[in-house]
């Protein structure tokens, strides 16, 4: 989250304070009212009077009367300005990529979807789709994608085999304003900022598609290392796999938790962003009581379990949540995991283990993500000066 900047004049202060309405209206669970954005902000009625009107004047805001509910004075709800800027995100799977709309305070609307071709060819296909759907509204594009980006511009992801893919030479002229990043850490941001996690101090959230991925967060705020490459804690050897990841780490948490996994036991080879179709076929099986994929399914979440236990002795958070297959195997199987939750945590820790939550954002969590960091990237002041 941006931190406090230094205020040197009247104008700088009205200009952080309108920052900050905007941020509010865009954070808030519902429509905020002109009254409760005051009390949120703590600020004076008439200074968020004068704040709406100048926002509503620079079609970033809209006010409109609410529905009345009874005796007393009538109030206003702020809303995103109907010709005000939006932003773009875009979801990159191993095998697919969706493309979505975000109106200031969340609103998403999906554009597109589409297969790739495992290869990083998938920016341009991004890149047309942005052209397609983009009107002078768009004001910034954020991208989740599945694997580490070091130093914020080389994308690794071991299971397609890129390595060190210089996103520089993918994304560039002729773009919108960009951000990519991890889809674990989105994901986890919008657990934090619209979801389970919201108002957790400190949390762990894990995404589980063909591998599992997750992130530390502090406040809210998703931990991104020296070199914008932490969180990589399925690359952890953290339940014995005796395997050898295409990382070229043996061992991997990996390994055993995900899709990959599930399709491994049934005799084919994982990687390539291929087996989407027959993980989802074996969970079902499961849920059906076939006996093989339900062992397949426990051995998934018992790995599942193990792994947490060990990230709780190490970092202590209040609760994680899981989305993607993570939401599917604690429906599933949550006794498992919570179980091997437990025997892996030390003995003074596990009269208050942390809770294990499946993700309230859903499936969309990666693509709520890169929305908020396209958001982060324009409600700033700078910004905000460049529209008044």
């Amino acid at each position: 989250m941006p931190t406090m900047p230094q205020l040197k004049t009247s104008a700088d202060l009205r200009v952080h304070n309108q920052t900050r309405l905007l941020r509010a209206v865009h954070g808030a669970d519902e429509p905020l009212t002109r009254a409760g954005a005051a009390r949120l902000l703590g600020i004076g009625r008439n200074t968020a009077a004068a704040l709406v009107g100048e926002l509503e004047a620079a079609g970033l805001l809209h006010e409109v009367p609410a529905e009345t509910t009874g005796r007393g004075r009538p109030t206003t709800l702020l809303l995103a300005h109907p010709g005000g800027p939006v932003a773009f995100a875009a979801d990159i799977r191993e095998d697919s990529w969706t493309l979505a709309r975000i109106e200031l305070g969340g609103r998403l609307t999906e554009l597109e979807t589409g297969e790739h071709d495992r290869t990083p060819a998938v920016f341009g296909e991004i890149h047309r789709a942005t052209r397609r759907h983009a009107t002078d509204r768009l004001a910034a594009l954020g991208i989740a994608i599945s694997g580490p980006i070091r130093d914020g511009r080389r994308l690794h992801i071991s299971h397609l085999g890129w390595d060190e893919v210089d996103l520089g030479e993918h994304i560039g002229a002729g773009w919108p304003p960009t951000v990519v990043d991890n889809d674990a850490r989105l994901a986890g941001l919008a657990e934090a900022r619209r979801g389970a996690l919201r108002g957790i101090g400190t949390a762990l959230h894990f995404h589980i598609d063909f591998d599992i991925g997750g992130t530390l967060l502090l406040g809210g705020d998703a931990q991104r290392g020296a070199h914008h490459i932490a969180g990589e804690f399925g690359h952890m050897p953290l339940t014995g796999s005796g395997l050898r990841c295409m990382c070229g780490v043996q061992g991997c948490w990996s390994l055993d938790v995900g899709t990959n996994a599930l399709v491994r036991r049934f005799g084919k080879e994982p990687g390539y962003g291929a087996g989407r179709e027959l993980g989802r076929e074996i969970l079902a099986r499961a849920e059906d009581g076939d006996a093989e994929a339900g062992r397949a399914v426990d051995d998934n979440a018992t790995a599942l379990g193990r792994g947490l236990g060990a990230l709780a002795n190490a970092l202590d958070p209040e609760a994680i949540t899981l989305s993607g297959l993570g939401v599917e195997l604690i429906r599933l199987r949550r006794g498992l995991i919570e179980q091997a939750c437990a025997d892996g945590l030390m003995g003074f820790r596990r009269a208050e283990p942390p809770r294990i939550l499946a993700g309230t954002v859903g499936e969309i969590g990666p693509l709520r993500g890169a929305a908020e960091i396209a958001y982060d990237a324009i409600l700033n002041p700078e910004w905000l000066r460049l529209r008044l």
